[in-house]
């Protein structure tokens, strides 16, 4: 029907006008005269006036412009306008089909084309609920995540030819096969991250709701929703950001023990008792009430296996620190 109704157009308007003029403002290549010479046109009738917003509808039209060949549409407009002095609608009607013809193969190639290289994309979403164990996810590219407890990762059902996206709400190790001509890209609610064959840990649920990133070897550089790069990463870097303020630190870490998770083992690296209790309330879904501001800066460095239970991990802090605590149902309290 798109093909009938803008034939059907250019024969209305042929009849006074140099129809190649609008052949070559489809193909964006109109001289300054020319434009004119449209506007001009466009201005006599509004029959003119629709016509032309028609043509730049059609001009618009992604499925059109992607591959359209001034040749073809010049020809199909020629051999439209040839037959306008025919006296009988029958005998413009009847060849009017075969130039109908080759804009249908002009608009259906445009719009194949795009759809191969621009494929309608599912995805699926991976969730690991609090409490839950890491979860080792292998992607179809060969790329290997592992998913941490109140965390998801949306990915699609089919990686395109181009690009490779997944998203990710919480926090997550990634291991990314590099695949030539296909990069390979995290989304996040505020920044992005560009990926080569790297290996890197993502986490966007950190106190203050901050992101950071630790690249453990390759590269990686954070980019905004626009994919300007904001910044690039070095091995053993960890960027933070604050979305609230928009603003980035780096400092250098212990990559494999900032990541050491993945591998069921949490380490902290001079860590405040508050940041440890954090990460304990969500992989043992419980509440920790920590019962003193000087309690909940002190610092700790130890690393602790997943497989022992919170009333083990409690007795490990209890002996590098005296503190003391009580399990009420889901309720913690540590207090000195």
């Amino acid at each position: 029907m798109l093909v009938v109704r803008y034939a059907y157009i250019f024969i209305i308007a042929s009849m006074d006008f140099d129809y190649k003029i609008l052949a070559k403002y489809i193909t964006n290549e109109l001289t300054l005269e020319e434009q004119a010479r449209l506007k001009e046109w466009s201005c006599l009738s509004e029959d003119n006036k629709q016509l032309l917003e028609e043509v730049i509808q059609m001009r618009m039209l992604k499925k059109f412009n992607f591959d359209t060949d001034k040749d073809k549409t010049e020809l199909a407009l020629a051999s439209i306008h040839s037959i306008i002095n025919k006296k009988s609608v029958r005998s413009i009607v009847r060849p009017l089909f075969k130039y109908v013809a080759i804009l249908f193969v002009v608009v259906l190639s445009a719009t194949l084309g795009w759809y191969i290289l621009n494929p309608a994309e599912s995805y699926v979403s991976i969730v690991v609920k609090p409490g839950e164990a890491v979860k080792k996810i292998i992607l179809e590219d060969g790329s290997v995540v592992w998913l941490n407890s109140s965390s998801t990762l949306r990915v699609p059902e089919s990686f395109s030819f181009k690009k490779r996206v997944v998203s990710l709400e919480g926090e997550a190790f990634f291991d990314i096969t590099k695949h030539k001509g296909s990069s390979f890209r995290v989304q996040t609610e505020y920044v992005d991250v560009k990926v080569l064959g790297t290996s890197f840990n993502l986490n966007t649920h950190t106190e203050n709701n901050e992101l950071k990133a630790v690249l453990v070897s390759g590269k990686i550089s954070l980019q905004n929703k626009e994919e300007k790069e904001i910044l690039r990463m070095s091995p053993s870097e960890m960027v933070t950001y604050n979305p609230i303020r928009n603003e980035y630190s780096i400092e250098t870490v212990n990559a494999n023990i900032s990541s050491a998770w993945h591998l069921n083992q949490m380490t902290f690296e001079n860590s405040t008792l508050r940041e440890i209790v954090n990460k304990l309330s969500m992989i043992y879904d419980v509440n920790i009430n920590l019962e003193s501001k000087e309690l909940a800066d002190r610092r700790y460095r130890c690393v602790i296996n997943r497989e022992e239970t919170l009333e083990e991990v409690l007795d490990i802090l209890k002996l590098l620190a005296p503190i003391n605590y009580r399990i009420d149902e889901n309720e913690v309290f540590i207090n000195n």
